[in-house]
């Protein structure tokens, strides 16, 4: 009987480890989380940017692609006019096209 109350109790603390563990993973991902959203807007999307072909950028970027991929200061997602003041910062400008396939689009290039 001892030698399974033993079992029991290495498989108990093995959990207990494992538990201890998750909590951390959540704990430092969350801290991640804050912090990645109390960085800049500027920052972020100068990030993002990076990270999308410049063949894509040439052709425009829409603002709710961009606002999906931000996520807002404090819940949800990035407000479309401070993405937009963030975007004029970084050197890019709206571009609307009333006509077209697609009917009406703004879309936000890059001056340079």
């Amino acid at each position: 009987m001892s030698a399974y109350v033993a079992k029991l109790n290495v498989q108990a603390e093995a959990l207990r480890e494992r538990q201890n563990a998750q909590r951390e993973e959540a704990a430092a991902s969350a801290t991640e989380v804050a912090r990645e959203r109390l960085t800049p807007l500027e920052d972020r999307l100068s990030r993002l940017l990076a990270t999308i072909p410049a063949e894509l950028q040439r052709e425009g970027l829409s603002l709710p692609a961009l606002q999906a991929a931000l996520r807002g200061r404090w819940r949800g997602k990035a407000h479309p006019g401070e993405i937009g003041i963030a975007l004029r910062r970084l050197g890019f400008v709206r571009v609307r096209q009333w006509s077209g396939e697609e009917g009406f689009q703004a879309l936000w290039r890059n001056q340079t």
